[in-house]
């Protein structure tokens, strides 16, 4: 038997198969990335979702994202600088728990949460008035500004009537994304700001590498197990970053997580302004 001749048969027959398969995959490949196949399955995806009442705007476009993760901490703030800051230090303090401390005023009164979420109130009379959002915004953030805050790392995203005036939500923001889950919740009128809700994160590094993150398909896939999502439209789908301290060793006690990493995730925007987060680990 020749051994050498076997070998050599061999080795072309593997050498053959291998073309065989590599041609395959890139003609598989070819086909779905061919914009028929796209578009067909992107008919599909729709009726899918469809199926379980849930719509896809129009103006949604799947297109993929690559970002980076960020190194990301949250805003802290001493009951000192509060009291400098919201009251020109005249406020009373009252430490009620290890977590939560009190500030007062007059009318006013700020609750700081575990160093990092603040509660602001004002007792205000409600204005007769209604005033227009543009108003309500510029008020929003002169309030901030003049407290110190900066007003350059945030936007817009949700604005609802409340009485005469609106509650209005804003979000941080770094290179154009939105960074979930911080957030500056007001309620505004003709009289002034008469609530804050604030939990805000500070950007200490953005990472040099890349986070491979889901597709827009696979985020919008997920709406299925969503029961929020049943009878709603998606209006907007967004790439973002994502702060989840549960995700950061932080299960039994998240009030200890001070920072961590912010990863790429999709932000998925119902109708009826309500958001699902979608990330690598959803």
């Amino acid at each position: 038997m020749d051994w050498s001749r076997i070998k050599t048969i061999l080795i072309i027959a593997l050498a053959l198969a291998n073309l065989a398969l590599g041609y395959e995959v890139y003609r598989q490949k070819t086909i779905l990335e061919s914009p028929s196949a796209s578009k067909q399955f992107n008919q599909e995806l729709l009726d899918l979702l469809a199926s379980e009442d849930i719509k896809i705007s129009p103006s949604i476009r799947l297109q993929s994202e690559k970002l980076n993760s960020l190194r990301v901490q949250y805003e802290n703030l001493t009951e000192e600088q509060l009291n400098r800051d919201f009251f020109h230090n005249e406020a009373l303090l009252r430490q009620k728990t290890l977590s939560q401390a009190d500030l007062s005023l007059n009318e006013e009164s700020l609750q700081v949460y575990d160093g990092r979420k603040l509660s602001y109130q004002k007792d205000l009379v409600l204005a007769k008035e209604k005033i227009s959002k543009e108003e309500a915004e510029t008020q929003a953030l002169y309030f901030l500004k003049e407290r110190g805050f900066k007003t350059d790392d945030l936007v817009l995203v949700n604005s609802q009537t409340w009485h005469q005036g609106y509650q209005l939500t804003f979000k941080k923001v770094y290179e154009g994304k939105l960074l979930e889950t911080s957030y500056s919740i007001f309620q505004v009128d003709g009289s002034g700001v008469h609530s804050l809700s604030r939990l805000w994160l500070d950007i200490i590094e953005p990472s040099d590498k890349e986070v491979v993150m889901p597709s827009p398909e696979k985020a919008l896939l997920s709406l299925l197990d969503k029961k929020e999502a049943r009878g709603r439209t998606v209006v907007g789908l967004e790439a973002c970053y994502y702060f989840n301290p549960s995700k950061q060793g932080y299960i039994e006690d998240i009030s200890r997580a001070q920072q961590g990493r912010a990863i790429p995730a999709w932000r998925v925007q119902l109708d009826n302004g309500q958001e699902i987060i979608v990330d690598v680990l959803s």
